[in-house]
């Protein structure tokens, strides 16, 4: 668990912000995400839908159709057979833009990295934190043909 946790003013106005305007169970699934007593600073972690119904007080329904709203804004992917979740832009806010090799998170984030089981969270992580991060390459499974 974290100590603490930056959320920028700007999640109002940003893409996000405005496309969960009106919706409480989302914007406060939203932040519960980013606080979460779960959460990490790559924002890739275990969190059960129970776990986000019982600590928000949201009801389960309300909590699943929440984060289904979440995760069509573009705002985090969740795995419900792993019941792993991540937040794409957290580590960018928890972390920074990008680190230098020599930087010390760069170890934290890799140890983090590599605690994410296989899977579509795992590859997208992968995909959109490599370079800035400076994680190992990786090969992954091609995916499968979409059926036509």
């Amino acid at each position: 668990m974290r100590d603490y946790s930056k959320i920028a003013p700007t999640f109002w106005t940003g893409r996000t912000g405005r496309q969960i305007k009106g919706d409480k169970n989302a914007q406060i699934l939203a932040f519960y995400l980013l606080t979460s007593p779960h959460a990490n600073m790559i924002g890739v972690f275990h969190c059960p839908v129970v776990y986000m119904a019982h600590d928000t007080g949201i009801p389960l329904e309300g909590a699943t159709k929440a984060l289904d709203r979440l995760c069509k804004a573009g705002f985090c992917t969740f795995e419900g057979d792993l019941e792993l979740v991540w937040v794409h832009e957290m580590a960018r806010f928890q972390v920074a833009d990008t680190l230098k090799t020599t930087d010390n998170r760069v170890l934290g984030i890799a140890s983090e990295y590599q605690k994410i089981p296989a899977g579509l969270i795992r590859r997208g992580f992968h995909e959109r934190y490599s370079v800035p991060f400076h994680l190992p390459d990786e090969h992954f499974e091609q995916a499968p043909p979409k059926p036509l």
